[in-house]
């Protein structure tokens, strides 16, 4: 997906973008994703009177994830909210100070593939859930709590505490 920088601030009207993000270097080395399909990106560029364009829009998209409680299958729909400002860098301008929020492109045809990619790495949840009450695993028998009751007794004591654990037995 490219975005045309002069002729967006030229033209002086917000310009449509869609197409599709390839997600493979988002996902690279996660174990914890079963599948995954491109995410879809709707986005929208604003050219503004001072040079700037103003892209922003949603990156939207499927996966199957792990479970990270009781790894069962998880299906995880993402709407991942995407805003960066971008200027043309002119001859002999300096890098901006780190609080700036735009990003300087040294040519006029700016490929927005990169930065869509950051934004889907940092949309995909560490921690994935099959469903918000998920109770997990039993950490003694490794029962799935969501389908059986296991009866363990699994009360956490004080590593401090625990030698007086049969202390009035």
């Amino acid at each position: 997906m490219r975005l045309h920088m002069r002729r967006t601030i030229q033209n002086g009207e917000p310009v449509r973008l869609d197409g599709s993000v390839p997600i493979e270097r988002s996902i690279e080395g996660r174990t914890d994703v079963i599948s995954a399909a491109p995410f879809h990106a709707d986005l929208t560029a604003y050219p503004t009177m001072d040079g700037l364009v103003e892209v922003r829009g949603t990156l939207s998209g499927h996966l199957d994830m792990v479970c990270s409680r009781c790894l069962e299958p998880a299906h995880i729909k993402l709407d991942i909210p995407f805003d960066e400002r971008f200027k043309e860098r002119e001859e002999g301008e300096a890098d901006l100070e780190d609080d700036e929020d735009m990003i300087l492109a040294s040519v006029d045809e700016v490929l927005l593939t990169p930065y869509l990619e950051e934004y889907v790495t940092l949309g995909v949840p560490n921690s994935p859930l099959c469903k918000k009450d998920c109770k997990g695993l039993c950490q003694t028998c490794g029962t799935n709590l969501n389908e059986t009751a296991c009866g363990c007794d699994n009360t956490v004591i004080d590593p401090r505490l625990a030698g007086l654990k049969d202390f009035f037995k």
